[in-house]
């Protein structure tokens, strides 16, 4: 499953769940200083490549918002969405 990963609506990355053991997230540099000229610093931890068992911030999102049909893949309480590519 392959997910693109928007901040304030700016894409950031590329999040893929290649296996239950093996996830791989890339940043997409323009999109994170493109935040950075409109003052917008991204948290460390997705402002860098990533690739290993689980991604935490973005597994815990997708298991907790797949429950609800309809429902964008973030939380309300930050700018990080999540859309789901086929």
């Amino acid at each position: 499953m392959k997910y693109k990963v928007m901040y304030d609506g700016i894409v950031i990355g590329m999040y893929n769940v290649i296996s239950n053991s093996c996830v791989e997230y890339t940043i997409d540099k323009n999109g994170i200083d493109e935040l950075k000229k409109k003052g917008i610093e991204v948290l460390p931890m997705i402002s860098k490549d990533y690739t290993g068992k689980s991604f935490p911030f973005f597994d815990n999102r997708i298991r907790n918002c797949k429950r609800f049909e309809g429902v964008s893949i973030g939380y309300q309480t930050d700018p990080v969405v999540l859309e789901e590519m086929s």
